[in-house]
């Protein structure tokens, strides 16, 4: 790296706070409702073939299901046990399965 652009680096590591930013406040977060979709978005697959993925990997029946945060929430019986599932709904990959409670 040449001196210059260290020289550079350095100086903009060292430059003081610019006037009228509180640096003990948290920096905005971007939170906005289309991040916890309340509905599938226009790429996602349809509900019925969410099913078909989750029947065929041995899931059955499927005792409910919603979308909730962007994600399929699930419940589905696996060898006789009770699961609850966290499902992508653009590509119906499984994010969680744990016992449902």
């Amino acid at each position: 790296m040449s001196f210059i652009v260290t020289v550079m680096l350095v100086s903009n590591l060292t430059n003081p706070i610019p006037p009228g930013i509180d640096p003990n406040k948290p920096a905005p977060i971007y939170d906005s409702p289309d991040l916890y979709g309340a509905t599938p978005s226009v790429i996602a697959l349809d509900p019925s073939t969410i099913r078909a993925k989750l029947y065929s990997l041995g899931f059955k029946p499927i005792t409910s299901m919603r979308f909730v945060g962007g994600r399929w929430k699930i419940q589905a019986v696996y060898q006789g046990e009770l699961r609850a599932l966290e499902v992508n709904p653009d590509n119906g990959i499984i994010f969680a399965d744990r016992p449902a409670k």
